[in-house]
């Protein structure tokens, strides 16, 4: 919508009210989003726990930070989501700013490149998936924030070759294909570190307090760092890389026997203290739905399908 707009229109016109059209058309997203949100049921754990009346007798976010455990993986959690946040931030947002204002590309085959990437990104996130069930979430999520580290530096210096070519080249394999390999196991990961009664407050934790430094001021200080550098990006593209490694770094400290969802099989030790998720009944009347509150991943055959019996 950006690039048939700035086609459409003078810079003068684009700058006034030409971007305000695209956030505009983006409120019919919205409402295509809630019908659906509202239309689909909570998951087998979450309404095996209801009928058990086994809800938190408080707010959620107070049981959510009783819990020691639940405690280390939200720190955890949100120190994970770092480098997936300045990622998206820098590939999506601050590199069109950096074409058209430092490299001088013209803006609206920059946007163009910026919608191929997300076509390839939007295409292998099920492949990414795929992988998850698999392999395990914690295994997809970290090797794609350390190729996501690796990958900065080339990135930046195929950016200044100067050509919008090499640009759209680069930024489809960072946005298009490194980002969508850890962004595909984002979401199980996430959901698996809490149990079914915290998980939504958890996760919401994670996600959205982690974009208040992961995500928001992401292109503030990629502006700042090349100022730094007095247009070099060397100094951006160390930070970058230094967020990949602390989420790589964050994702190896959760254990697989402190996950509440079997995602793969076990990544590593799997020993340490058992959730308080094992001490839920499942209920009788439904013993072979996916249950989620029966306790952390031991490696079984069923780990690899997401169910246990």
């Amino acid at each position: 919508m950006f690039a048939l707009l700035s086609d459409a229109l003078s810079d003068e016109a684009f700058l006034a009210y030409g971007w305000r059209i695209a956030f505009l058309v983006s409120l019919v997203l919205v409402m295509v989003g809630l019908a659906v949100r509202l239309k689909i049921d909570e998951t087998p754990a979450f309404r095996a726990v209801r009928r058990l009346r086994e809800l938190p007798r408080s707010a959620p976010l107070v049981e959510l930070m009783r819990a020691p455990q639940a405690r280390r993986h939200v720190l955890l959690g949100m120190l994970a989501r770092w480098g997936e946040g300045a990622a998206f931030n820098t590939w999506a947002v601050f590199a069109i700013t950096y074409a058209t204002g430092t490299l001088k590309l013209d803006r609206t085959p920059v946007l163009l490149a910026v919608t191929a990437a997300a076509l390839v990104m939007a295409v292998l996130i099920p492949v990414s998936g795929a992988a998850v069930d698999r392999r395990g979430a914690r295994r997809v999520y970290v090797t794609g924030m350390a190729a996501f580290s690796v990958s900065v530096f080339p990135a930046f210096w195929l950016f200044g070759t100067g050509g919008t070519w090499a640009f759209a080249a680069a930024l489809v394999v960072t946005l298009g294909v490194v980002h969508a390999w850890f962004y595909g196991a984002q979401g199980t990961l996430f959901a698996a570190l809490f149990t079914t009664t915290v998980r939504y407050t958890g996760m919401s934790c994670v996600y959205q307090v982690s974009g208040i430094f992961a995500s928001g001021v992401t292109p503030l200080i990629m502006t700042a760092l090349l100022a730094l550098g007095s247009g070099s990006p060397w100094w951006a593209c160390g930070y970058l890389a230094l967020t990949g490694l602390v989420s790589v770094w964050a994702t190896g400290r959760l254990r697989d026997g402190d996950l509440h969802v079997p995602t793969g099989p076990p990544l590593g030790p799997t020993t340490g203290p058992t959730p308080a998720s094992a001490a839920t009944p499942r209920p009788a009347a439904s013993p072979t739905c996916p249950d989620d509150t029966a306790g952390p991943s031991t490696g079984s055959p069923n780990a690899s399908t997401g169910t246990r019996r």
